[in-house]
């Protein structure tokens, strides 16, 4: 397990792409981790540091959270076949995909011609409330003519999040109830950017021009575009995790923590942690960058914060031009929890060559694979986060789900290796308004380790490659047993006593090995005192 879970990844993602099977020693680990253990070269007080990272310019307005693009989910792990829930800034939002069945009508599925499929439609983001008697259209269908079903009344909706239909009654009053503007679904603008899900979470008169008129804060990746032979890209991950946005940035924008939260996945708790850290780009209300340098691991890595949502990390490899990006997104969904959206890319080398270490990272392992061993990873530091999250909230020291004015600085012991950490605060609290502006309920939840570990609600039931993978595992897991039972007790006579044992054996082996592997798109624990 451990071999398969040896990441190229350094803060908490859950994008990366697994490499084989053979063990990295500690070095290379260390060199595959983007040079992330990390100290602040000069002996300066935390405040002088922190403080001249700032840019100094004239004070800007505030950031707005609902006039921004917030990512959400990569739109290769969505049924297009069903509407989905999530949550962003504490808004239950549907997401949904309008396309139809060629000349289908509104009908049963069970009418579908057999083979036919949906046409690539538009992806839908609608506040999730049924205008009729609100309650949840992710509880509803996607009809086969490219219609939303509430499946409470059958009212539907078209992709603009008009009514189309009510069934109960006549049209003269349909076309009442079409005038009136409360019929209409709150939709929200979307955007796809390279796979990934974007919602502007605003449905206001000018939200459709505020939106068309922001970039999305997905920063380019600094070499050739999407045709560029020496490019390649992991496939997208992406969970919600049980701790809030704000704790996710200054998780990754943390180089000290890896190797110690991390121990025997990256690095090593025991190795020689010491490096420097430098200012690469003061901070603004646009973000900062800094590097990061170790005398263990060859150049100079760098971590920027592309406010408000994207975290890039590069890592050189050797000196002629091969890197390691890890490009990770987060977005607040609710009071103590985020939507995460990451990956890896490679660089090769100039001579367009892939360095033999990063080979192992672009191995064509299974998606549901790769989603369901990034726990072993994620759950090593998410108590941590879970955890310091809601004690400082709950102690009153640090609140960011609600306006407080709280100081970080005051409620932590902060120390120069926590360079990225206090440059992200002070982001938060200088052109953020020092707080998440949440809808609804705004209380922090109570601390809870089932949470942390949960799998199925964080990620399984979203992802069709894990519940492809986990209905396919529950019926091999059946036939295992089946075999196991026929071989023990009809088939002696053929196979003979000891063949039949031992054939009986092995099948319950297996299914027993399923059971544990099914277990593992349900919850995955973890324990630090266990990890030696």
């Amino acid at each position: 397990m451990k071999t398969l879970i040896c990441l190229a990844l350094c803060t908490g993602s859950a994008a990366f792409q697994l490499p084989s099977s053979q063990l990295i020693n500690r070095q290379q680990q260390e060199r595959l981790i983007f040079a992330t253990i990390s100290t602040v070269e000069e002996p300066t007080t935390f405040d002088e540091t922190v403080q001249n990272d700032t840019e100094e310019e004239e004070p800007a307005e505030q950031f707005n959270w609902f006039k921004a693009w917030h990512p959400i989910i990569p739109i290769d792990c969505l049924d297009n076949e069903k509407p989905h829930a999530f949550k962003v800034l504490g808004l239950d939002i549907v997401i949904w995909n309008d396309g139809a069945v060629p000349d289908a009508s509104f009908a049963s599925r069970k009418e579908r011609p057999k083979g036919a499929k949906k046409m690539d439609g538009t992806w839908r983001a609608f506040v999730d409330q049924c205008p009729h008697r609100k309650v949840p259209l992710s509880e509803g269908r996607v009809e086969d003519d490219g219609s939303l079903l509430c499946s409470y009344h059958a009212w539907r909706f078209n992709g603009e999040g008009e009514t189309i239909d009510v069934p109960q009654i006549p049209r003269t009053e349909l076309g009442k109830i079409k005038a009136n503007p409360k019929s209409n679904c709150n939709s929200f603008p979307v955007k796809i950017i390279d796979g990934v899900l974007w919602v502007w979470p605003d449905s206001s008169d000018d939200s459709r021009i505020e939106a068309a008129l922001t970039p999305v804060p997905a920063e380019t990746l600094p070499f050739g575009g999407e045709d560029d032979e020496r490019v390649w890209k992991g496939k997208w991950n992406f969970r919600e995790l049980p701790y809030g946005h704000d704790y996710f940035i200054e998780n990754v924008v943390d180089p000290a923590h890896v190797p110690v939260s991390h121990h025997n996945v990256v690095g090593s708790r025991y190795g020689d942690h010491s490096m420097t850290i430098n200012t690469k780009e003061s901070l603004t209300k646009k973000g900062f960058s800094i590097g990061v340098s170790s005398k263990n691991v060859e150049g100079e890595s760098t971590t920027t914060f592309n406010s408000p949502s994207q975290v890039l990390i590069k890592a050189p490899f050797g000196s002629d031009g091969a890197a390691q990006y890890l490009e990770l997104y987060s977005s607040p969904s609710r009071p103590g929890f985020c939507n995460h959206v990451g990956r890896i890319v490679v660089l090769k080398d100039l001579v367009n060559e892939m360095p033999p270490l990063l080979k192992q990272f672009t191995l064509p392992l299974p998606i549901w694979l790769n989603h369901v061993l990034a726990s072993a990873f994620l759950h090593q530091d998410a108590l941590f986060l879970h955890n310091q999250e809601r004690s400082l909230t709950n102690y009153g020291q640090y609140r960011t789900s609600q306006p407080a004015n709280d100081s970080y600085a005051n409620a932590i012991l902060p120390c120069s290796a926590d360079k990225g950490v206090m440059n992200f605060r002070n982001w938060m609290s200088k052109f953020a308004g020092g707080y998440i502006p949440f809808k609804g309920v705004t209380t922090m939840p109570a601390a809870n380790n089932e949470v942390v570990f949960d799998v199925w609600n964080s990620h399984t039931k979203h992802c069709k490659h894990c519940l492809t993978a986990l209905k396919r595992f529950k019926k091999a897991r059946v036939l295992a047993f089946m075999m196991s039972a026929l071989l023990a007790t009809i088939r002696p006579k053929v196979f003979g006593v000891v063949g039949s044992t031992l054939g009986a054996l092995a099948c319950s082996g297996l299914g027993l090995g399923l059971t544990k592997l099914i277990g593992m798109f349900y919850k995955y624990e973890f324990s630090h005192a266990d990890n030696h």
